[in-house]
């Protein structure tokens, strides 16, 4: 598409290069008008609203600096050129309002068909609560760690980076030096009021969502053919999330969850530690492949319910590091893995048959325990999951997923009554019908 470029300045210093002959804005600071192309780079400084009936170009690495707030309406597309990215500082916020029918669209600026993961940077959101690192403040990886607006942490665990809902961001991840890569959606040091409902990353070059410390909440979430890990966390990661799908391609692909505390120091406080309930996390099935189900190491924590892990080459749980496995043994436990199903992997818990990295403990002993209600080798009942152009992972009313589950916790955000194993109620509704989306380019 050709692009007439013409100046306005949103806030004090933000450029937007606008097309078609509407380079003049309407009200407060906005793309709303008549139509037209916008081009985002630079600094969002002011409270700014995107509206569906213009087209959005991301054109370079684009700060919302605060106090701003960014507001995405439904419907909105905004498409990504390589070496973009949206990256929200601390103090900012970015809300997105996009509905099951009129989700919102972050995508690659190339053309249908030539899309290609990290053809552009993904979504930062970067906040002020607590994380583990020496002096409570880190950069973010992906970003020159000499830019000053890319820094997180702090002391604020109920910090509000923003909220995202029924948003779908595709084809992200580019990487800025070898090991250093955007992930599709990056959530770092954001508290408790910062929250993600109904999210989609797909495609991404790195990691589909990678959380540093804090507490966000997520729920209804779905990560498909992320080319690293499909959720990762580190740095004292501590949030909540329940009803996740997680699809990995067979092509490119490590662990649906990597879990890490610290490297440096694995017992760090705050110490990583989420809560999630009701998940399902589909490997690729067959024999060859690097995949895992979830690899916790580096000493963090958590308690992990109800979940269906099923078709992963290598183990479908791998414990590393003693101090990961004292969570596990301690009494009172901090570590759980309880009331889930595991079926159809290799191996479902790792045997240290290729490199002893848990001082020798016997994961499969630990996690069959009884007591602990998994249930080994039985089948979900999942034959349409795998479908990478459309995974389809309500099990039938028959499966037994739909009972055995653990009671989730009366916190508030969880739904209690989500008994049930995995992301989906036996027999229920399909909660990613109509707002997501598996293009292969």
């Amino acid at each position: 598409m050709m692009r007439i470029e013409h100046t306005m300045v949103l806030g004090l210093s933000a450029a937007l290069l606008v097309a078609c002959g509407d380079d003049t804005p309407s009200g407060n600071p906005d793309a709303g008008g008549n139509g037209g192309v916008v081009e985002l780079s630079g600094e969002i400084t002011a409270d700014t609203i995107l509206t569906k009936d213009k087209e959005y170009y991301l054109t370079a690495l684009t700060y919302v600096v605060s106090p701003a707030t960014l507001t995405v309406e439904a419907g909105t597309v905004l498409r990504g050129d390589p070496g973009s990215a949206l990256v929200v500082t601390r103090g900012a916020r970015l809300v997105t309002s996009g509905t099951e029918s009129e989700p919102v669209i972050f995508t690659s600026s190339s053309e249908v068909g030539e899309r290609r993961s990290g053809d552009w940077g993904g979504i930062v959101l970067l906040g002020a609560a607590p994380i583990n690192v020496t002096g409570g403040k880190n950069q973010v990886e992906g970003i020159d760690p000499n830019e000053n607006r890319a820094s997180y942490g702090g002391s604020d665990d109920t910090h509000d980076c923003g909220s995202l809902r029924y948003t779908r961001i595709e084809f992200a991840g580019f990487e800025l030096s070898t090991d250093n890569e955007l992930n599709g959606l990056t959530v770092a040091g954001c508290g408790s009021q910062t929250k993600l409902e109904y999210v989609q990353v797909h495609k991404g070059k790195d990691d589909g969502i990678e959380f540093f410390g804090g507490s966000p909440t997520a729920r209804y979430i779905v990560v498909t053919s992320a080319e690293d890990d499909s959720i990762d966390w580190d740095f004292g990661f501590r949030g909540r999330m329940q009803f996740v799908l997680i699809q990995q391609n067979p092509a490119d692909a490590d662990s649906a969850f990597e879990a890490d505390n610290q490297q440096d120091n694995n017992d760090a406080s705050p110490r990583s530690k989420p809560t999630i309930y009701n998940a399902t996390l589909l490997g690729p099935r067959g024999t060859s492949g690097t995949q895992h189900g979830m690899v916790l190491r580096r000493g963090t924590w958590g308690i992990l319910k109800n979940l269906i892990v099923t078709g992963y080459p290598k183990a479908a749980v791998d414990l590393r590091d003693t101090a990961t496995v004292n969570g596990l043994t301690m009494s009172p436990a901090e570590l759980l893995i309880e009331n889930s199903i595991f079926f159809d992997s290799v191996i479902h818990f790792d045997d240290d048959a290729d490199k002893d990295d848990d001082g020798a403990f016997d994961e499969a002993a630990a996690l069959s325990d009884a007591a602990r209600n998994n249930r080994i080798d039985v089948d979900p009942g999942l034959p349409d999951a795998f479908n990478l152009t459309r995974p389809r992972a309500v099990p039938p009313a028959s499966s037994p997923a739909a009972s055995g589950g653990a009671s989730p916790p009366s916190d508030g955000f969880f739904d209690m009554s989500a008994t049930h194993i995995g992301a989906f109620a036996p027999g229920g509704a399909d909660w990613t019908e109509g707002w997501t989306a598996f293009p292969a380019s």
